[in-house]
């Protein structure tokens, strides 16, 4: 009896070990329409990107991170009923636009895509047809749920099976 509890015990433990390492990635070139240094910075933290690079253009592995913007079928008639009244108003009255907010994420080897993942949030937004604010880049509030999705991001791809047979052929073939 006290044999199975002292094997028990080891395969425990054994386990442990196991579940306590975490997936590596090799080198990754960064490549991302989001200009956040915040957001940069997280994605580098977290253990599975800590070779993340942006000045690291030889590797074959690269992350690229995409945003797009698609109109949703009420934000359509009500942006071009706010950019109407908008006109005819000389600026007074402010164009209202309702869209998702679509982020992207890909892993790719060779410029072939091995993981991906999508997130969409759905934003309203008043602006002057005056002022050049919200044209270029992200802010506010897109911004912070960009950064949010970060953590999702991560999480999906801690489980992904051509990311952990993309580290294991490397581990075969490149290891440290």
């Amino acid at each position: 009896m006290k044999q199975v509890i002292i094997t028990i015990f080891i395969l425990l433990s054994f386990m442990s070990q196991l579940q306590a390492e975490e997936m590596e990635l090799p080198a990754l070139h960064y490549v991302s329409l989001v200009d956040s240094e915040e957001f940069y910075e997280k994605l580098k933290a977290s253990p599975l990107l800590a070779k993340l690079d942006k000045e690291n253009i030889g590797t074959p592995i690269r992350l690229f991170i995409t945003y797009r913007m698609e109109n949703t079928a009420g934000g359509s008639a009500a942006g071009f009923t706010s950019a109407i009244l908008a006109g005819g108003s000389l600026g007074i009255l402010p164009v209202v636009t309702n869209n998702d907010f679509v982020l992207s994420y890909e892993i790719k080897v060779q410029n072939e895509v091995i993981a991906s993942a999508e997130y969409r949030e759905n934003f309203t937004e008043a602006t002057n047809i005056h002022s050049d604010k919200g044209l270029y880049g992200l802010d506010g509030e897109a911004l912070t749920w960009a950064i949010s999705t970060t953590d999702t991001f991560l999480s999906d791809m801690e489980n992904n099976a051509e990311l952990k047979a993309l580290v294991e052929e490397y581990d075969y073939y490149f290891a440290e």
